[in-house]
């Protein structure tokens, strides 16, 4: 077995005892202490602040990705509506465009038919179209001699 002396310059918990005992080694240790806690603190509150600044570097490049990414979308989304618009504008000029030639030769043929009539009715009473001329250019020569 170690004797007491021994024991006592090789236990660590001894020489904290001792140290203990004695007032200037205990003032020094609570220095000690104090600034250990002050170096815990600080490193505590710098790691704070670098978390902070890194969540609010996080939301900064989070809000500018958003934005851009809305500003992208709004992009295409008003592409996109001017191409339909285009394309509606192309299909109902098409549309008009059909229409107005189908009316055209409705038009069209309806004259024909109309002078096909007329030519049959000529030819059919000649003498009839003949006075019925007649009247209409005196009609209209007296009409013409008033003004």
């Amino acid at each position: 077995m170690a004797s007491i002396h021994e024991t006592q310059k090789t236990d660590p918990l001894l020489e904290d005892a001792q140290c203990y005992d004695k007032p200037s080694t205990l003032g020094t240790q609570v220095q000690h202490i104090g600034t250990q806690v002050k170096e815990t603190v600080q490193a505590a509150g710098t790691q704070v602040k670098e978390t902070a600044q890194d969540v609010g570097t996080y939301v900064k490049e989070t809000a500018q990705d958003m934005g851009t990414y809305v500003k992208e979308t709004a992009q295409d989304v008003g592409t996109y509506v001017k191409e339909t618009a285009q394309d509606v504008g192309t299909q109902a000029k098409e549309t008009m465009q059909a229409a107005g030639t189908k009316v055209y030769e409705q038009g069209r043929e309806s004259l024909q038919d109309l002078n096909r009539t007329l030519e049959g009715q000529i030819r059919q009473r000649p003498i009839q179209a003949l006075l019925v001329a007649g009247g209409i250019g005196v009609l209209l020569g007296f009409l013409w001699q008033r003004s």
